[in-house]
């Protein structure tokens, strides 16, 4: 049986902020996405200011309403960037198959059974090598699907197993259908207009009718690999998507989420001596000259992203790079 790890870094950037100045620790706090404080929307809280109703998304108006003690601060992309580095290292040296799902989350599949145990050192060594202030939650099951959803049932600093498709299924049973990864609001309204509100419900119905992907879930069943940030020989394409918790059509809030991708792809190109040339962001393309540039990127993508978006409220951003070549001189 697979045996796999979600973990997720709990209210990330604000924690990063708290660790990296401790007269904010305690204190209600909010990460802005864009330039400027006062017309934006908050990109992260603190777990002090979710006790107050602020939540991630919320125009800072509103927030302030909320909580007036709400102390803003401008995001540092370097800052997490560099955290979820030392985070990825500490990953490595238990297994070669650690894939970054987003820049404060990733799976990582183990080839032993001392998951529970391997979480609390992996809890441990964050905060002895990262920052006591930083936490993560923790979800142990035997696929992507239940690993993901058992992180995030007890928050924050969690740890939860779900150990089979029988804990699996119960579990399922207790939530809602858009609080597991691949059900938006979409979906779940096409399922409510179908009399389906639940999992058991959703079990019950035909094969043809909801299709295999939902199919499976319902079951939690999840047959897809942990795809390896780590990759081993050829690399044709190199990216990442970043689904945020919430619908949001901020430009400013948009534009940072790129940002953040593409850096994070530069820096693998970096890492792998590679260059590359297609840009690719939601399913459109363009091509530039050979880069491994996040700047460089980021604008091809940003141009990609301006001329599909119409100014909806969107949830994931994905970007990656192909047409791959070495940066090495012939």
């Amino acid at each position: 049986m697979r045996n796999i790890l979600h973990i997720d870094f709990n209210s990330y950037f604000a924690t990063v902020e708290q660790q990296a100045n401790p007269r904010l620790r305690g204190k209600p706090i909010g990460v802005t996405g864009g330039d400027r404080l006062d017309r934006t929307v908050l990109g992260a809280v603190s777990v002090e200011a979710k006790k107050f109703g602020v939540k991630t998304g919320m125009p800072i108006w509103e927030a302030k309403k909320l909580c007036p003690n709400l102390v803003l601060i401008r995001g540092d992309s370097d800052k997490y960037f560099e955290c979820t580095r030392r985070f990825l290292a500490i990953l490595a040296s238990y297994s070669p198959y650690v894939e970054v799902f987003s820049i404060d989350e990733c799976f990582v599949e183990i080839s032993h059974l001392r998951g529970v145990i391997l979480a609390q050192e992996i809890k441990q060594r964050i905060k002895f090598e990262i920052g006591e202030w930083i936490t993560c939650s923790i979800g142990i099951s035997y696929n992507k699907l239940m690993a993901k959803l058992a992180g995030s049932l007890y928050k924050p600093d969690g740890l939860v197993v779900i150990e089979d498709e029988a804990a699996a299924q119960f579990i399922l049973d207790q939530v809602k259908l858009d609080e597991i990864c691949g059900i938006g609001g979409r979906t779940k309204n096409k399922l409510n207009n179908m009399g389906i509100f639940n999992f058991k419900q959703l079990r019950q119905a035909p094969l043809e009718i909801i299709g295999e992907t939902l199919y499976n879930m319902a079951r939690g069943i999840d047959y897809s690999p942990v795809a390896s940030f780590y990759e081993k020989g050829e690399v044709k394409s190199i990216g990442h998507r970043h689904t945020l918790s919430y619908d949001t059509n901020d430009p400013e809030e948009i534009k940072q989420v790129l940002l953040k991708l593409t850096e994070l792809i530069a820096r693998r190109l970096r890492a792998k001596k590679l260059v590359g040339k297609t840009i690719s962001c939601n399913g459109r393309q363009t091509t530039i000259l050979y880069t491994n540039d996040g700047m460089a990127i980021f604008k091809a993508a940003w141009k990609i992203f301006h001329k599909i978006w119409i100014g909806e409220e969107i949830r994931m951003v994905g970007v990656s790079i192909s047409n791959l070549k070495s940066a090495l001189p012939e």
